[in-house]
Protein backbone atom coordinates (compact mmCIF):
# COMPACT_ATOMS: atom_id res chain seq x y z
CA UNK A 1 0.00 0.00 0.00
CA UNK A 2 1.45 3.25 -0.87
CA UNK A 3 1.97 6.04 1.43
CA UNK A 4 -0.22 8.25 -0.34
CA UNK A 5 -3.16 5.89 0.11
CA UNK A 6 -2.63 5.23 3.76
CA UNK A 7 -2.48 8.79 4.66
CA UNK A 8 -6.02 9.52 2.76
CA UNK A 9 -7.29 6.19 4.56
CA UNK A 10 -6.40 7.78 7.74
CA UNK A 11 -7.75 11.09 6.93
CA UNK A 12 -11.17 9.48 5.64
CA UNK A 13 -11.62 7.01 9.03
CA UNK A 14 -10.64 10.51 10.83
CA UNK A 15 -13.44 12.27 9.21
CA UNK A 16 -15.88 9.55 9.93
CA UNK A 17 -15.03 9.02 13.29
CA UNK A 18 -15.61 13.19 13.73
CA UNK A 19 -19.23 13.47 12.42
CA UNK A 20 -20.03 10.55 14.27
CA UNK A 21 -18.53 12.59 17.39
CA UNK A 22 -19.81 15.73 16.45
CA UNK A 23 -23.26 14.36 16.12
CA UNK A 24 -23.26 12.89 20.24
CA UNK A 25 -21.50 16.21 21.04
CA UNK A 26 -24.08 18.36 19.28
CA UNK A 27 -26.82 16.12 21.35
CA UNK A 28 -25.37 16.25 24.57
CA UNK A 29 -24.79 20.48 24.21
CA UNK A 30 -28.15 20.74 23.50
CA UNK A 31 -29.62 18.59 26.08
CA UNK A 32 -28.09 20.69 28.35
CA UNK A 33 -28.61 23.58 27.32
CA UNK A 34 -32.39 22.75 27.01
CA UNK A 35 -32.05 20.31 30.34
CA UNK A 36 -30.12 22.92 33.27
CA UNK A 37 -32.21 26.02 32.72
CA UNK A 38 -35.82 23.51 32.36
CA UNK A 39 -34.03 21.43 36.10
CA UNK A 40 -33.58 25.14 38.05
CA UNK A 41 -37.28 26.16 36.79
CA UNK A 42 -38.74 23.16 38.02
CA UNK A 43 -36.89 23.32 41.24
CA UNK A 44 -37.64 26.85 41.53
CA UNK A 45 -41.63 26.03 41.03
CA UNK A 46 -41.37 23.40 43.30
CA UNK A 47 -40.07 25.39 46.19
CA UNK A 48 -42.56 28.26 45.91
CA UNK A 49 -45.29 25.67 45.88
CA UNK A 50 -43.95 24.65 48.67
CA UNK A 51 -42.91 27.87 50.80
CA UNK A 52 -46.43 29.60 49.67
CA UNK A 53 -48.63 26.47 49.43
CA UNK A 54 -50.05 27.58 46.33
CA UNK A 55 -52.12 24.91 45.63
CA UNK A 56 -53.39 26.65 42.67
CA UNK A 57 -50.36 25.93 40.37
CA UNK A 58 -51.90 22.10 38.84
CA UNK A 59 -49.10 19.38 38.35
CA UNK A 60 -49.29 15.95 39.43
CA UNK A 61 -45.90 16.36 40.98
CA UNK A 62 -45.27 16.73 45.19
CA UNK A 63 -42.99 19.50 45.78
CA UNK A 64 -40.30 17.74 46.86
CA UNK A 65 -40.19 15.37 43.31
CA UNK A 66 -40.52 19.17 41.75
CA UNK A 67 -37.36 20.14 43.87
CA UNK A 68 -35.50 17.40 43.94
CA UNK A 69 -36.12 15.99 40.51
CA UNK A 70 -35.24 19.51 38.67
CA UNK A 71 -31.89 20.06 40.43
CA UNK A 72 -31.16 16.36 39.94
CA UNK A 73 -32.28 17.02 36.03
CA UNK A 74 -29.74 20.12 35.90
CA UNK A 75 -26.96 18.08 37.33
CA UNK A 76 -27.50 15.18 34.77
CA UNK A 77 -27.51 17.95 32.11
CA UNK A 78 -24.84 19.35 33.26
CA UNK A 79 -22.95 16.33 33.07
CA UNK A 80 -23.75 15.76 29.92
CA UNK A 81 -22.35 19.35 29.00
CA UNK A 82 -18.79 18.31 30.05
CA UNK A 83 -18.93 15.03 28.36
CA UNK A 84 -19.36 16.60 25.01
CA UNK A 85 -16.30 18.80 25.80
CA UNK A 86 -14.34 15.82 27.48
CA UNK A 87 -15.33 14.16 23.62
CA UNK A 88 -14.16 17.42 21.89
CA UNK A 89 -10.68 17.21 23.63
CA UNK A 90 -10.63 13.47 22.50
CA UNK A 91 -11.23 14.12 19.61
CA UNK A 92 -8.72 16.72 19.10
CA UNK A 93 -6.03 14.99 20.86
CA UNK A 94 -6.69 12.07 18.07
CA UNK A 95 -6.40 14.52 15.22
CA UNK A 96 -3.03 15.56 16.43
CA UNK A 97 -1.92 12.11 16.73
CA UNK A 98 -3.13 11.02 13.01
CA UNK A 99 -2.00 14.60 11.61
CA UNK A 100 1.66 13.54 13.48
CA UNK A 101 1.30 9.74 11.70
CA UNK A 102 0.42 11.13 8.24
CA UNK A 103 3.16 13.76 8.25
CA UNK A 104 5.65 10.47 9.11
CA UNK A 105 4.10 8.60 6.14
CA UNK A 106 4.62 11.39 3.46
CA UNK A 107 8.30 12.07 4.58
CA UNK A 108 9.38 8.52 4.57
CA UNK A 109 8.17 8.38 0.55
Amino acid sequence: MSARLKVAALYAAFWGLFAINFAAMFVMLLICALGIPSGLMLAVLGSAVLMFRADFVITALAPQLMIFGGISGAFLSAFFGLLAVKLGFGISGFFVRIRRRCERLRGES
